[in-house]
């Protein structure tokens, strides 16, 4: 496929800024805070961005735990989200869900349930909401390798697939659920996409590390469910870089494997070489995109950090209405 440069800068910047932000949490992370745990998606951020980029207004979205960032790309502003991740009232839940429920009703994301897979039915939800409405809508529905395997996923794809419901299921599969390597509870190559025939949906495989790889086999299977089709499947495949949570030692895998894919598979890396090669940016533009984007994460972090936090007579407020 051949792409406009205003395309490449903006894809750029997506990427960019999700890596950076990713980066700035486990900083923060390790520096005592931010509190509960903090699940790193460094090196995962092109299967996101490069789906993403197909989203139009009045899409859904249901994300999974990592990258932790993406609310971001789809519109929630850095006050608002590290509001939520340091446990602040400015938080969209003024601080109660932390780092996994960042989300808003007004962007498209639904937000997520901590049991992973259990909230599939609600992407589907959506999907009948929009076709209900008869909007040309997509509700897009994130899971990992290990997610793909649960019962609720199978459910909610039979229902999507039965009423031609327009659900883009992605799977990213990263070869590892949690410390369980995919190779040992998966029976087919292809996680999710070796799965779909058994529901009528049409798939594609995607190099989870190539965000423009990423997003074209996204942008034919959203095009496809979007002209009425019905449901279908992604799955791209990239590599955990970090442990599950910050501070797990990955002793279940081999620290050479992980260095090669860090080495020479970093999406970041790789579309700001070709980028430069072509002439779409320059190197001192990529550095003014760094300072730039950090100075606007620092200040969003220090008006969290001013921010108040709940009292215990507020935590339970919202609970019933």
């Amino acid at each position: 496929m051949q792409y406009e440069a205003r395309f490449l800068r903006q894809i750029h910047k997506d990427l960019l800024e999700t890596r950076l932000l990713e980066e700035k949490l486990c900083d923060l992370y390790a520096q005592g805070r931010v509190p509960g745990h903090v699940h790193s998606g460094v090196g995962q951020e092109a299967t996101y961005v490069g789906v993403l980029s197909t989203r139009q207004p009045g899409d859904y979205f249901k994300l999974t735990h990592r990258p932790i960032s993406m609310p971001w790309m789809l519109g929630t502003d850095l006050d608002m989200f590290f509001g939520e991740l340091l446990a602040k009232k400015t938080g969209n839940s003024g601080g109660r869900g932390g780092s996994l429920h960042i989300g808003e009703l007004r962007t498209g994301v639904l937000g997520m349930s901590g049991t992973l897979g259990c909230d599939t039915g609600v992407a589907v939800g959506a999907a009948l909401t929009i076709d209900y409405e008869q909007r040309p809508n997509v509700s897009y529905m994130f899971m990992g390798d290990g997610t793909s395997s649960r019962g609720p996923v199978y459910e909610a794809m039979n229902l999507a697939a039965a009423w031609k419901l327009p659900v883009l299921f992605i799977c990213e599969n990263n070869g590892f659920a949690i410390s369980t390597p995919a190779s040992s509870t998966i029976p087919v190559p292809n996680a999710l996409a070796d799965r779909a025939a058994g529901y009528g949906m049409p798939s594609e495989v995607a190099d989870g590390t190539d965000v423009l790889d990423v997003y074209r086999a996204a942008k034919k299977m959203s095009d496809y469910v979007r002209a009425g089709n019905g449901p279908a499947v992604l799955e791209c495949k990239d590599y955990r870089w970090r442990g599950h949570f910050e501070g797990d030692q990955c002793a279940y895998r081999d620290a050479e494997v992980t260095k090669e894919w860090v080495e020479n598979h970093d999406c970041v890396k790789n579309l700001e070489a070709m980028l430069l090669k072509e002439g779409v940016v320059t190197e001192a533009e990529l550095a003014a995109m760094r300072a730039g984007f950090d100075e606007q994460m620092e200040t969003a972090i220090a008006h969290a950090e001013a921010a108040p936090a709940m009292t215990a007579e507020e935590i339970f407020d919202g609970l019933y209405a």
